[in-house]
């Protein structure tokens, strides 16, 4: 049993279910720590995904395997490992060097290694 914790993207929720049902349905497979579905902060209305985090990796692999495209209020949910998304720095950005010259560098008549 591994019991480092894993979280799980579920897309497609339907509007109707209620995280304290989401919370039910998971843990039937082992611990839950946390359900949390997004919602808009303009109107207060669910996206249609969530996470969930359950501490034991095992656990929350096979609420995965037995969840996963399980209809529910006439959807087929969808879930899967969470994958964090990297942050951009914004000092990890390089822009590519471009090379000017004037046309009397160039006798070929060459600029950037395009011809004109």
């Amino acid at each position: 049993m591994t019991l480092s914790p894993m979280r799980i993207f579920i897309a497609n929720v339907p509007h109707k279910l209620e995280e304290t049902e989401l919370k039910t349905m998971l843990t039937q497979f082992g611990q839950v720590a946390s359900v949390k579905l997004v919602t808009d902060a303009e109107t207060g209305k669910r996206k249609g995904f969530g996470f969930v985090e359950m501490p034991v990796q095992d656990q929350a692999k096979a609420a995965i395997t037995a969840l996963n495209e399980k209809e529910v209020y006439g959807r087929k949910i969808s879930l899967k490992e969470a994958v964090e998304k990297q942050q951009e720095t914004p000092g990890n950005f390089q822009r590519p060097r471009r090379e000017y010259r004037s046309p009397e560098e160039s006798a070929n008549g060459e600029i950037d290694g395009n011809r004109w």
